[in-house]
Protein backbone atom coordinates (compact mmCIF):
# COMPACT_ATOMS: atom_id res chain seq x y z
CA UNK A 1 0.00 0.00 0.00
CA UNK A 2 1.62 3.40 -0.79
CA UNK A 3 2.42 5.38 2.13
CA UNK A 4 0.04 8.42 2.43
CA UNK A 5 1.02 12.07 2.58
CA UNK A 6 0.87 14.61 5.01
CA UNK A 7 -1.79 16.44 3.79
CA UNK A 8 -4.15 13.21 3.42
CA UNK A 9 -3.48 12.28 7.30
CA UNK A 10 -4.16 15.75 8.25
CA UNK A 11 -7.53 15.58 6.43
CA UNK A 12 -8.29 12.42 7.78
CA UNK A 13 -7.92 13.22 10.95
CA UNK A 14 -10.18 16.26 10.82
CA UNK A 15 -12.63 13.77 9.35
CA UNK A 16 -12.13 11.54 12.76
CA UNK A 17 -12.33 14.94 14.71
CA UNK A 18 -15.37 15.98 13.46
CA UNK A 19 -17.14 12.33 13.49
CA UNK A 20 -16.23 12.39 17.32
CA UNK A 21 -17.92 15.83 17.73
CA UNK A 22 -21.00 15.42 15.79
CA UNK A 23 -20.92 11.72 16.94
CA UNK A 24 -21.71 11.11 13.33
CA UNK A 25 -24.65 13.32 13.06
CA UNK A 26 -26.79 10.17 14.46
CA UNK A 27 -29.64 12.40 15.53
CA UNK A 28 -30.74 12.41 12.00
CA UNK A 29 -31.19 9.06 10.57
CA UNK A 30 -32.83 8.38 14.24
CA UNK A 31 -34.93 11.92 13.54
CA UNK A 32 -35.66 10.15 9.86
CA UNK A 33 -36.73 6.44 11.90
CA UNK A 34 -39.47 8.39 13.70
CA UNK A 35 -40.79 9.65 10.86
CA UNK A 36 -41.25 6.71 9.15
CA UNK A 37 -42.43 5.45 11.62
CA UNK A 38 -45.17 7.93 12.24
CA UNK A 39 -45.85 7.67 8.32
CA UNK A 40 -46.53 3.78 9.19
CA UNK A 41 -49.38 5.06 11.87
CA UNK A 42 -50.74 8.03 9.37
CA UNK A 43 -51.04 6.13 6.38
CA UNK A 44 -53.51 3.79 7.99
CA UNK A 45 -55.89 6.04 9.91
CA UNK A 46 -55.98 8.99 7.54
CA UNK A 47 -57.17 9.34 3.61
CA UNK A 48 -53.70 8.61 1.59
CA UNK A 49 -53.95 12.76 0.45
CA UNK A 50 -54.20 13.48 4.25
CA UNK A 51 -51.81 11.03 5.24
CA UNK A 52 -49.41 12.64 2.17
CA UNK A 53 -50.00 16.59 3.05
CA UNK A 54 -49.06 15.56 6.91
CA UNK A 55 -45.74 13.25 5.81
CA UNK A 56 -44.66 16.90 3.98
CA UNK A 57 -45.06 18.86 7.46
CA UNK A 58 -43.51 16.02 8.95
CA UNK A 59 -40.50 16.38 7.25
CA UNK A 60 -39.95 19.69 8.57
CA UNK A 61 -39.26 18.48 11.72
CA UNK A 62 -37.05 15.86 11.00
CA UNK A 63 -33.79 18.80 11.09
CA UNK A 64 -34.86 20.42 14.55
CA UNK A 65 -35.18 16.61 16.50
CA UNK A 66 -31.86 15.44 14.24
CA UNK A 67 -30.28 18.20 16.25
CA UNK A 68 -32.05 17.56 19.38
CA UNK A 69 -30.87 13.31 19.14
CA UNK A 70 -27.18 14.15 18.45
CA UNK A 71 -27.41 16.56 21.13
CA UNK A 72 -28.46 13.26 23.48
CA UNK A 73 -25.94 11.32 22.10
CA UNK A 74 -23.40 13.41 23.24
CA UNK A 75 -22.71 15.13 19.62
CA UNK A 76 -22.99 18.78 18.60
CA UNK A 77 -24.27 19.23 14.86
CA UNK A 78 -22.88 22.43 14.38
CA UNK A 79 -19.06 21.82 15.09
CA UNK A 80 -16.91 23.76 13.18
CA UNK A 81 -14.26 22.11 10.11
CA UNK A 82 -12.60 24.83 8.77
CA UNK A 83 -12.16 21.74 5.63
CA UNK A 84 -15.37 19.59 6.42
CA UNK A 85 -18.57 21.85 7.19
CA UNK A 86 -18.66 23.61 3.90
CA UNK A 87 -19.10 19.58 2.65
CA UNK A 88 -21.16 18.98 5.02
CA UNK A 89 -23.46 22.13 4.66
CA UNK A 90 -23.63 21.23 0.45
CA UNK A 91 -24.53 17.34 1.46
CA UNK A 92 -27.69 18.47 3.76
CA UNK A 93 -28.75 20.93 1.47
CA UNK A 94 -28.81 18.55 -1.31
CA UNK A 95 -32.26 17.34 -0.33
CA UNK A 96 -33.76 20.58 -0.84
CA UNK A 97 -33.59 19.72 -4.56
CA UNK A 98 -35.72 16.86 -4.29
CA UNK A 99 -38.69 18.75 -3.01
CA UNK A 100 -40.03 19.37 -6.81
CA UNK A 101 -39.26 15.84 -8.08
CA UNK A 102 -41.45 14.82 -4.49
CA UNK A 103 -44.02 17.71 -5.43
CA UNK A 104 -44.84 16.59 -9.13
CA UNK A 105 -44.98 13.07 -8.00
CA UNK A 106 -47.40 13.97 -5.22
CA UNK A 107 -49.11 15.50 -8.70
CA UNK A 108 -49.50 12.92 -10.65
CA UNK A 109 -49.12 9.80 -8.98
CA UNK A 110 -50.06 9.94 -5.53
CA UNK A 111 -49.70 6.47 -4.59
CA UNK A 112 -45.77 6.22 -5.18
CA UNK A 113 -45.07 9.54 -3.59
CA UNK A 114 -43.43 7.87 0.33
CA UNK A 115 -41.52 5.23 -2.28
CA UNK A 116 -40.52 8.46 -4.17
CA UNK A 117 -39.58 10.25 -0.84
CA UNK A 118 -37.94 7.38 0.90
CA UNK A 119 -35.55 6.66 -1.99
CA UNK A 120 -34.53 10.17 -2.22
CA UNK A 121 -34.26 10.91 1.45
CA UNK A 122 -32.53 7.65 1.78
CA UNK A 123 -30.40 7.77 -1.00
CA UNK A 124 -28.96 11.15 0.45
CA UNK A 125 -27.26 9.69 3.49
CA UNK A 126 -24.77 7.69 0.81
CA UNK A 127 -22.61 11.04 0.90
CA UNK A 128 -22.35 10.28 4.81
CA UNK A 129 -20.87 6.91 4.44
CA UNK A 130 -17.08 8.46 3.19
CA UNK A 131 -17.65 11.92 5.10
CA UNK A 132 -17.74 9.88 8.32
CA UNK A 133 -16.27 6.73 7.34
CA UNK A 134 -19.74 5.40 8.42
CA UNK A 135 -20.55 1.32 7.11
CA UNK A 136 -23.76 2.44 8.92
CA UNK A 137 -25.05 5.38 6.56
CA UNK A 138 -23.84 3.53 3.89
CA UNK A 139 -26.15 0.69 4.65
CA UNK A 140 -28.92 2.72 5.59
CA UNK A 141 -28.81 4.14 2.01
CA UNK A 142 -28.24 1.07 0.10
CA UNK A 143 -30.73 -0.96 1.68
CA UNK A 144 -33.97 1.96 1.47
CA UNK A 145 -33.16 1.76 -2.47
CA UNK A 146 -32.40 -2.16 -3.04
CA UNK A 147 -35.35 -3.39 -0.46
CA UNK A 148 -38.37 -0.69 -1.70
CA UNK A 149 -37.12 -1.35 -5.67
CA UNK A 150 -37.23 -4.77 -5.06
CA UNK A 151 -40.19 -4.74 -2.90
CA UNK A 152 -42.58 -2.46 -5.81
CA UNK A 153 -41.15 -4.96 -8.55
CA UNK A 154 -42.15 -8.05 -6.98
CA UNK A 155 -45.58 -6.65 -5.70
CA UNK A 156 -46.26 -4.51 -8.54
CA UNK A 157 -47.59 -2.22 -6.31
CA UNK A 158 -46.60 1.24 -5.13
CA UNK A 159 -46.84 0.22 -1.66
CA UNK A 160 -48.48 3.06 -0.15
CA UNK A 161 -48.99 1.67 3.00
CA UNK A 162 -46.13 -0.91 3.04
CA UNK A 163 -43.29 1.73 2.31
CA UNK A 164 -42.86 3.77 5.61
CA UNK A 165 -42.41 0.19 7.70
CA UNK A 166 -39.57 -1.49 5.24
CA UNK A 167 -38.38 2.46 5.08
CA UNK A 168 -38.25 2.34 8.86
CA UNK A 169 -36.86 -1.05 9.13
CA UNK A 170 -33.31 -0.37 6.75
CA UNK A 171 -33.40 2.87 9.09
CA UNK A 172 -33.50 0.74 12.24
CA UNK A 173 -30.95 -1.26 11.02
CA UNK A 174 -28.49 1.37 9.40
CA UNK A 175 -28.84 2.89 12.83
CA UNK A 176 -27.89 0.16 14.84
CA UNK A 177 -24.58 -0.29 12.52
CA UNK A 178 -23.68 3.59 13.17
CA UNK A 179 -24.85 3.08 17.02
CA UNK A 180 -22.21 0.57 17.39
CA UNK A 181 -20.00 3.01 15.26
CA UNK A 182 -20.20 5.74 17.27
CA UNK A 183 -19.71 3.71 20.33
CA UNK A 184 -16.14 2.61 19.02
CA UNK A 185 -15.78 6.21 18.68
CA UNK A 186 -16.33 7.23 22.50
CA UNK A 187 -13.88 4.32 23.19
CA UNK A 188 -11.64 5.79 21.06
CA UNK A 189 -12.15 9.56 22.25
CA UNK A 190 -8.79 10.69 23.95
CA UNK A 191 -7.29 9.40 21.25
CA UNK A 192 -9.31 11.31 18.29
CA UNK A 193 -9.34 14.60 20.14
CA UNK A 194 -5.78 14.48 20.92
CA UNK A 195 -4.58 14.22 17.31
Amino acid sequence: MPARDASTLVFDAERDRLALLTRKGIGMPAAGLLLWLALAILVRVWPQHTALIAAFVLTGLVFPMGILLTRIAGGDLFAKSAALTPLGLQLAAMQLLYWPVLIVVFRVAPSWTLFTMAVLFGSHFLPYAWYYRSAGYGMLAVSVAIVLSAAAVTTRDSMHLLTPILTAACYGAGLLVLWREVSALRAREPEVSSS
